[in-house]
C-alpha cells in the first residue's frame, strides 16, 4: 500500500486481493509474559518483564493482527511475535507471516554480522558493511542447518567485543527462516525476521489463527560481548526449563570415532575400562547397536537390539559399565529411516518422498512427523528401549535435511516442525530426569527452538583444538 520495501505480512483474500493494511485498534499492557501454545517460548514472572499487546485490524478483508512485545528491561531484551486471526466469513491464504519488523537510522552505516559455515566448520563469523538495498540470510532446508544460522547483529562501525552499540536478533524456531535488512533512500534500515515465506502458504478458515514463533532482540552498549551476555542470560533464565541447566554436564566418551559400526561387547568394555581409568563419567554407545545396522545403508528405524553384537542386550552392557563406575548413554536418530529396513518395508508411506527415485542423504529418508502414527511409533520404540536398561543419557541425532515433502501443501514444513516439538515434549514429560544431547551430524541443529527440550548441544563433529576455539566464539 505504497511502501515498496519487503512486507512483514502477505495475505490473499478469497477474491484474490493481496492488499492488506492493518491499523491500530487497541492495546493492553500486563505484567509478566504469556506463553505460546504449541511453540517453544520465553517465560517471565510479573516482576521480571512487561508485555505490550497491540491489536491491529484490516476491516476491509476481516483480519486481526495481535503484536506481542515482552520487555525484559534488566536484560535489554525484547521478545516479539504475531498472531493473525481471520475475522471474516471466508477463508484466506496467509502467504507471509514474520515475527518481527522494525526500523533503525542507518546514516552511519552499521556493520552486519552473520554466521555461516558447513559440516565441521559451523558458525563462522562474517562481518560486512551495510549498504543500500537488501541483504538476507535464510534457509529452506526444512530444519536448522550447518550452512546458515538464524542470527544477525547490527554493530556500530567502532564496536568491538568490549565497547560500542550492537543490536542482535535470533528466532526461537527450528525450521525454515529468514532474516533480512534493507536500507532505503532515506538511510533508514528495516530489519525483519521470521518463517521463510518461500513455499509457505497457510489457509486460515473463518475464526482460525496463526501464531508466529518468537523473535528475541537484544541491545548492548558494551559491544558484542554485552550482546552475547544478554542472550545467554535470557536463554538460561527465561527459555530453558531443564533441571540440568545450572549443573555441570558429565564428562563422556562416545564410542563412534573409536569403533564406528564395528564392535561387540568385548570391544566396548575394553574401551569403557580405559575410559573409567581416566575418570570419565559417562559412556555413550553410538550408532550400530540395533537391527541390521552394520553400515549407514540399512537398519535405521528398527530399534531392536542386535544380539550378535550385544548378546546380553543393552541391560547387560549397561550393568557392566555401571560396575566400572560410569553411567550409560545411547544414540538414536528417530526422525529418519533407511529404505533397507523392516520399518520402511512395513510402512513405505511413512517416508517423505515425491519422486520415483527418492532423494536420500546418508542413505536415509525422513519420516513424516505430521502423521500421529509415526510419532507414536517413535515414542513407543524409543521408550521401550529406554525402559529396558539403566540409560541416563540420550544422544538424539538428525543427519539429513528435508529435500522432499511427499506433498505440495505450503503448510507442511511448518506442521513438521510443530510436530517435532510435540515429539520432544512427549519425551521430556515421560523422562524428566533423562539428559538429552541435541545432535545433527555435529552442530547442525544448534538453534534456540530446541533449547527448551534438551540439555546439551553437540557443538561440532570437528574436535580440532584450534578450530574449537573459533567454534566456541
Amino acid at each position: 500500500v505504497g511502501d515498496f520495501r519487503e512486507s512483514a505480512i502477505e495475505i490473499e483474500s478469497e477474491k484474490g486481493n493481496f492488499t492488506v493494511l492493518p491499523v491500530y485498534k487497541s492495546h493492553t499492557i500486563q505484567k509478566g509474559k504469556p506463553e505460546l501454545q504449541g511453540l517453544p517460548s520465553f517465560f517471565g514472572k510479573e516482576k521480571e518483564c512487561e508485555t505490550l499487546s497491540i491489536i491491529l485490524e484490516d476491516s476491509a478483508i476481516g483480519v486481526e493482527v495481535q503484536l506481542n512485545n515482552t520487555f525484559f528491561e534488566e536484560l535489554s531484551v525484547i521478545v516479539k511475535s504475531a498472531k493473525i486471526t481471520n475475522k471474516s466469513k471466508n477463508p484466506i491464504k496467509l502467504k507471509k507471516a514474520l515475527s518481527s519488523s522494525f526500523s533503525l537510522d542507518n546514516e552511519v552505516p552499521f556493520d552486519v554480522i552473520t554466521l555461516h559455515g558447513s559440516w565441521g566448520r559451523e558458525r563462522e563469523i562474517v562481518r560486512r558493511k551495510s549498504t543500500f538495498g537488501s541483504f538476507s540470510v535464510g534457509s529452506t532446508r526444512g530444519e536448522t542447518s550447518h550452512q546458515e544460522h538464524c542470527f544477525m547483529a547490527l554493530a556500530a562501525p567502532n564496536a568491538t567485543q568490549n565497547q560500542g552499540e550492537v543490536y542482535g536478533m535470533n528466532l526461537v524456531y527450528s525450521g525454515n527462516f529468514i532474516i533480512e535488512e534493507n536500507v532505503n533512500q532515506f538511510d533508514t534500515m528495516r530489519v525483519q525476521l521470521g518463517i521463510n515465506p518461500k513455499d509457505f502458504c497457510w489457509t486460515l478458515e473463518s475464526g482460525e489463527s496463526f501464531q508466529t514463533p518468537e523473535a528475541i532482540l537484544a541491545y548492548s552498549s558494551e559491544g558484542i560481548g554485552g550482546m552475547s551476555r544478554s542472550f545467554h542470560d535470557a536463554f538460561r533464565n527465561h527459555l530453558i526449563r531443564s533441571k540440568f541447566k545450572n549443573q555441570d554436564r558429565p564428562v563422556l566418551l562416545n564410542s563412534w570415532e573409536a569403533v564406528y559400526f564395528d564392535f561387540d561387547t568385548e570391544k566396548l568394555l575394553k574401551l569403557a575400562t580405559e575410559a573409567a581409568n581416566l575418570g570419565i563419567e559417562l559412556f555413550v554407545l553410538d550408532d550400530g547397536w540395533f537391527g541390521e545396522r552394520n553400515s549407514d545403508q540399512a537398519g535405521l528405524g528398527d530399534y531392536t537390539v542386535n544380539k550378535k553384537k550385544l548378546p546380553y542386550g543393552l541391560s547387560g552392557l549397561a550393568k557392566k559399565i555401571n560396575d566400572l563406575g560410569m553411567d550409560f548413554g545411547l544414540w538414536f536418530e528417530p526422525e529418519a529411516v533407511n529404505s533397507d529396513s523392516d520399518l520402511y518395508r512395513a510402512h513405505p508411506d511413512w517416508a517423505l518422498t515425491d519422486s520415483f527415485q527418492p532423494l536420500t542423504g546418508r542413505n536415509q529418508l525422513h519420516l513424516d512427523l505430521t502423521k500421529r502414527s509415526v510419532r507414536d511409533y517413535i515414542v513407543e520404540n524409543v521408550c521401550g528401549i529406554l525402559d529396558s536398561a539403566p540409560i541416563t543419557y540420550v544422544k538424539w541425532d538428525m543427519n539429513t535435511y528435508i529435500a522432499e515433502t511427499g506433498t505440495d501443501l505450503g503448510d507442511f514444513r511448518v506442521k513438521y516442525i510443530e510436530n517435532l516439538y510435540e515429539l520432544w515434549r512427549r519425551m521430556n514429560e515421560k523422562y524428566p530426569h533423562l539428559l538429552i544431547e541435541n545432535c545433527a551430524a555435529g552442530g547442525g541443529r544448534a538453534d534456540y527452538g530446541m533449547m527448551p527440550f534438551n540439555d546439551r548441544v553437540n557443538r561440532s563433529d570437528n574436535a580440532d583444538p584450534v578450530d574449537v576455539l573459533k567454534l566456541h566464539e
